[in-house]
């Protein structure tokens, strides 16, 4: 497995440039020549993989890697490309389609009118519960059923050539680390924050505060020139950025989290023999697994763990604040049939379908135990998940995965 976690933007560009002007000479998939009718008359192939988060979080990806290449005996095999050294997160969607590179990280709020489903859905997010472990297992199998069971995402997908594997939540909620402490309404008043998306300007408005694009690679310097005095925030925000190093307030107000999914050139999907699809797709649940221990629960533990010991304090969410905000939530998922798509023909009853999905992942959990309060307490070594998982991953084997096979 060959791996690019930083390369110069010229070289990035050379690369991509090399790959069009393959993909143009050849009428075979994302430049692939793809042959025989099974495994064991399919020639090798090198799929290509882009990412532009950075190769901290390769870890999943690499675990779901390895299996292909050793339940397809040598015949896949991947490259690696992280930190957007090949593709930018803005890009992946052409990049995929255009078969630059063959799977990648999609996220909705980059194509708000080119992909207007996944984009809408993203505001139903504030429906997950906010209890940890919960809402972050409920977010996980919920999000992934309602994506894949529904016909206009993947007809959205379908129509761009594009195929989707699965989705996934980096956390329960988005919470709002800031340079000030932040416990009342008249403290948000007026703080500028970085937004994770359009999907988050108004529950930030909401409260009084103001809603600021910036890109990812520029909030640690945005709060520590002033730009910002607050941003929305995770686990995974925190780690990787570095933010507890400039911003030492960490309160969890349940902003609306989001959700991220992961495609294939779909061209590429068809070609491969039945029994290659079928050792992806049987691949799909160890992926799936990573992202939830390592980029879930693990950086959830780390947070709380290492936060302390830098220095960062953190809140319960001032009930004035809960209130105001999950009043705006509520009253956002009331009016969003409004703002639905234009030949989406049943808004409501896909918004009903959606709460009724997670109220359904919300009982099957809290009768497996998840709901128990002393698994939100963090172990000695935060880096190791104590949680039994095997209940969850059962269900997710069984009851989704066979379900919503691409």
């Amino acid at each position: 497995m060959n791996i690019t976690s930083k390369g110069h933007a010229v070289r990035r560009t050379a690369l991509a440039l090399t790959m069009v002007g393959a993909l143009a000479a050849t009428s075979c998939s994302g430049g692939h020549r793809i042959t025989g009718d099974s495994l064991q008359t399919m020639d090798p192939i090198t799929l290509r993989y882009g990412d532009y988060t950075t190769v901290s979080s390769a870890g999943p990806f690499r675990s779901f890697a390895e299996q292909v290449e050793r339940e397809s005996g040598g015949k896949i095999t991947f490259d690696e490309y992280w930190g957007g050294s090949l593709v930018k997160g803005a890009e992946m969607a052409q990049a995929v389609r255009g078969g630059i590179v063959d799977m990648g990280m999609f996220t909705p709020s980059y194509y708000p009118s080119e992909f207007p489903m996944t984009d809408w859905t993203t505001q139903m997010a504030s429906v997950v519960e906010p209890e940890y472990p919960l809402g972050m297992l409920q977010a996980f199998a919920g999000g992934s059923e309602f994506a894949l069971t529904d016909p206009l995402i993947e007809e959205q997908f379908s129509d761009q050539d594009i195929k989707l594997l699965f989705t996934w939540t980096p956390s329960t909620n988005y919470h709002l680390v800031c340079k000030e402490p932040v416990n009342s309404l008249a403290d948000a008043r007026g703080k500028r924050v970085r937004s994770g998306g359009a999907f988050n300007y108004g529950e930030i408005e909401a409260l009084g505060m103001v809603p600021v694009t910036l890109p990812t690679g520029e909030i640690y310097e945005g709060l520590q020139r002033g730009v910002i005095d607050c941003s929305l925030a995770n686990g995974k925000i925190m780690i990787a950025l570095g933010l507890w190093e400039v911003a030492k307030h960490y309160a969890d107000i349940p902003f609306s989290s989001y959700t991220q999914y992961v495609i294939m050139n779909e061209d590429v999907w068809n070609r491969l023999p039945e029994d290659a699809r079928q050792v992806i797709d049987e691949a799909r649940l160890t992926w799936f697994d990573g992202y939830l221990r390592e980029e879930g629960i693990v950086l959830h533990q780390r947070l709380l763990a290492e936060g302390a010991d830098k220095g960062v304090s953190f809140y319960d969410a001032d009930p004035e604040i809960k209130d105001t905000l999950e009043a705006h939530q509520e009253q956002s998922l009331r009016t969003l049939p409004d703002r639905a798509p234009e030949d989406l023909e049943d808004p409501e009853g896909t918004v009903e379908r959606y709460r009724l999905i997670m109220a359904d992942w919300k009982a099957r959990l809290e009768h497996m135990g998840y709901n128990d309060p002393s698994l939100s307490e963090i172990p000695d070594d935060p880096e190791n998940v104590e949680i039994d998982l095997a209940p969850y991953q059962q269900t997710v084997r069984s009851e989704l995965f066979p379900r919503t096979t691409p």
